[in-house]
């Protein structure tokens, strides 16, 4: 006998969510080469280059070279654009997981969707503010040649936050109208 397309549904968030522990465990690994790369950028960028151009690679700022404070500054806005992503999957992953548990149009699963909502609100904002911040510091220290802003704002991540946002409303409202309807009946 076959099975229901809601026992389907499940199975496949069943598998999503092995998916999101997939995720998880590949998370140090891919933080090493994202370190890696970080740490290795101006070398590689060197290699690429011939002649006098190579020189021009020792203007793109290595960690590894700054100092003590230049540093600290500059792993911090490294673990917080990490966080990011970390946050999200960690919202995601828990929406998931409820799914698989059968409880989809739940007051969690509400509010998961409103703080991703919020969250890709605000986060655009934070990060354009703390990566200047940390830019001016570090060529301030002298750790970075150049000091070059930028003050571009993520508009398409807000958008979807504000969506998010509105998202939540309109389900809220859809399980109002389900849960009115179930009581006519």
């Amino acid at each position: 006998m076959g099975k229901s397309v809601r026992e389907q549904r499940q199975l496949w968030f069943r598998r999503l969510d092995r998916a999101f522990w997939v995720i998880w465990a590949a998370l140090p690994v891919v933080l090493w080469l994202a370190y890696y790369r970080t740490t290795t950028a101006s070398a590689t960028i060197a290699e690429s280059l011939t002649g006098e151009q190579a020189k021009c690679a020792a203007i793109v700022a290595n960690p590894l070279t700054m100092s003590a404070k230049g540093q600290v500054l500059f792993w911090s806005l490294f673990a917080l654009g990490v966080s990011f992503y970390a946050v999200l999957i960690g919202i995601l992953h828990r929406m998931v997981n409820r799914f698989a548990n059968g409880r989809i149009f739940v007051s969690e699963t509400l509010q998961g969707v409103w703080w991703m909502g919020i969250f890709l609100v605000v986060w655009p904002f934070v990060e354009t503010i703390t990566t200047v911040a940390v830019s001016y510091a570090l060529y301030q220290l002298g750790d970075v040649k150049f000091f070059l802003p930028s003050y571009g704002v993520d508009v398409s991540t807000v958008a979807g936050g504000v969506f998010l946002m509105a998202l939540k409303f309109v389900l809220e409202h859809a399980i109002l109208l389900q849960s009115e309807n179930d009581l006519t009946i």
